[in-house]
């Protein structure tokens, strides 16, 4: 604006002087006065300045955070996936993204710091961690509803994940937008190939059809030294404990799922007659206990799994441990691969049903300190539905971080998963479905997750959320007791004489009112449908 009225300013004198030259050159008998030219520019000039008023001043652009969980290699590599996305989100939705990136071992504090603090954070990560999960963050009144914002600014999500928006659904409120992805995850031993065949286990592992046959092959890799046979699976110190399922029998054909109702806290789960229980206070869950314990003693659990603030595949990359629990989807082993580096083999142990918990594990919200929801949620749009922004935020940068070849991904000549400078997770960012398949995997194998899902069990109580508001209290009294005791307890670091101190402080914190509560919201839900 500044510009145009220095350049009007400018014609303006520019006019006074025409005018003037104009009356000079005008003969003296004239007895009609000639049309000054100057009054056609002083006219134009006017016009064009009239018009300017009607312009409108294009939109300023938006600025959103976006505040996400790192799985995977960072670095300096970010600057560039940023760079890639606001060539592609400033063009099509005059928003600006930055990206904020927090270690596993301390996205759940610094999440809760932030809204808390009232930060600038426009979109956030809900995670398995309990203190960062769906339910915590409900029961926390952290999370935006986004009835009014997804409709308008990110229709085209809403339609991609179809029905398991009800998993984030709460009061006829949703809260959040769950990953598109292969919610049909199996639980899974992982172990290093290198290790398992040079110690001359493959057919052993192979063949593995009870925690027996496991355990001789953690102690073969314990008489190996110099790594530990098996690691905790997330930043809490769980070994074998299923939020899901449990597998109290030495068999592996003796797992049983169950529904968590999406509580992060994993104290929730409903027994095969409907009725709500403290999962922690089940005997199902302290045998499993009891056997994570003897296998600590016995020198197989990394003894850090406690403490540490990384988990499975990065401590797997580090050489500390040689294999580890966890729940993962088809294709696991090649996204293991791609973080850790190593070949891996796997043996499945049982697939849980596809419940609200696959649902709320990791989803996109928008929590209550935004400042730009609207351009937050056009965001989520993209994330869901633009190819190219689901492949920056899971490889990186193409020809730099990764290259394609017959519809896969790999690492470029010379880059290995130590030296390249991003890469996380497919299964993280939005559509799975749209990231590409990475080396190991088959061309096609998208649409074999596809049809996986689509072909999976679903809970009968899919859809169900708890209301927390009146356990709120009591959910912040569990969470610490949880994280006082869970990371000991299910490391097998601690006596089992702190586990029944743990279901002791649980229920003094108000467990049995929180399995009263979920028991009565899911009464009256099932009495709806």
């Amino acid at each position: 604006m500044n510009k145009i009225k220095k350049l009007i300013a400018m014609l303006l004198v520019l006019l006074m002087a025409v005018s003037m030259l104009g009356a000079c050159g005008k003969s003296e008998g004239s007895n009609e006065g000639t049309k000054d030219p100057g009054n056609d520019v002083a006219e134009d000039i006017t016009g064009a300045a009239d018009d300017t008023q009607d312009v409108e001043e294009p939109e300023d652009m938006a600025e959103i955070t976006l505040m996400v969980m790192s799985l995977g290699a960072m670095g300096d590599g970010k600057d560039a996936v940023e760079e890639g996305i606001n060539a592609i989100t400033e063009k099509e939705i005059n928003t600006h993204v930055t990206l904020q990136y927090v270690e596993v071992g301390s996205y759940s504090q610094q999440l809760n710091l932030a809204i808390t603090g009232n930060e600038k954070v426009d979109i956030c990560l809900t995670t398995p961690i309990p203190a960062s999960s769906f339910s915590a963050l409900i029961a926390q009144n952290q999370l935006m509803p986004l009835n009014d914002l997804l409709p308008k600014y990110a229709p085209e999500a809403l339609a991609e994940v179809g029905e398991y928006i009800k998993g984030t659904t709460i009061n006829g409120n949703i809260y959040a937008i769950p990953n598109y992805r292969n919610l049909a995850t199996s639980y899974y031993i992982i172990a290093r190939k290198d290790i398992i065949d040079d110690l001359g286990l493959a057919d052993a592992f192979n063949n593995m059809a009870s925690w027996s046959d496991y355990e001789k092959i953690l102690e073969a890799i314990k008489g190996k030294g110099g790594i530990s046979p098996i690691a905790n699976n997330d930043v809490d110190g769980n070994i074998i404990c299923f939020p899901n399922g449990n597998l109290d029998t030495d068999s592996f054909a003796g797992f049983t799922t169950f529904d968590n109702l999406g509580d992060g806290y994993k104290l929730i789960g409903v027994d095969a007659d409907g009725k709500v229980i403290n999962n922690f206070a089940s005997p199902q869950y302290k045998a499993m206990i009891e056997r994570v314990r003897s296998w600590y003693e016995k020198g197989y659990v990394y003894k850090d799994a406690a403490t540490t603030d990384q988990a499975s595949e990065n401590l797997m990359k580090a050489n500390v441990t040689a294999s580890f629990v966890k729940m993962g989807e088809l294709g696991v082993e090649t996204a293991v691969k791609g973080t850790s580096g190593y070949d891996v083999v796997i043996k499945k142990l049982a697939t849980p049903l596809i419940s609200t918990g696959n649902t709320t594990k990791f989803d996109w919200a928008i929590p209550v300190c935004a400042t730009e929801p609207e351009a937050a949620a056009k965001f989520l749009n993209l994330m869901f539905t633009n190819k190219d922004i689901c492949n920056l935020l899971a490889w990186g940068v193409e020809g730099r971080d990764y290259v394609v070849e017959n519809g896969v991904a790999k690492y470029p000549e010379g880059v290995t998963a130590d030296t390249v400078a991003y890469h996380t997770s497919d299964f993280l960012y939005g559509n799975q479905f749209l990231v590409y398949p990475w080396e190991g995997d088959p061309a096609d194998i998208r649409d074999q997750q596809l049809a996986e899902l689509k072909s999976a069990e679903i809970s009968p109580y899919l859809g169900f959320s708890c209301d927390l508001t009146n356990i709120s209290n009591e959910l912040t009294a569990i969470n610490n007791v949880i994280g006082e005791y869970k990371p000991g307890v299910e490391s097998g670091s601690v006596d089992l004489k702190a586990y029944d101190a743990f279901v002791k402080k649980l229920n003094e914190a108000g467990a049995e009112k929180v399995v009263a509560e979920y028991q009565a919201q899911l009464d009256a839900w099932k009495a709806q449908q």
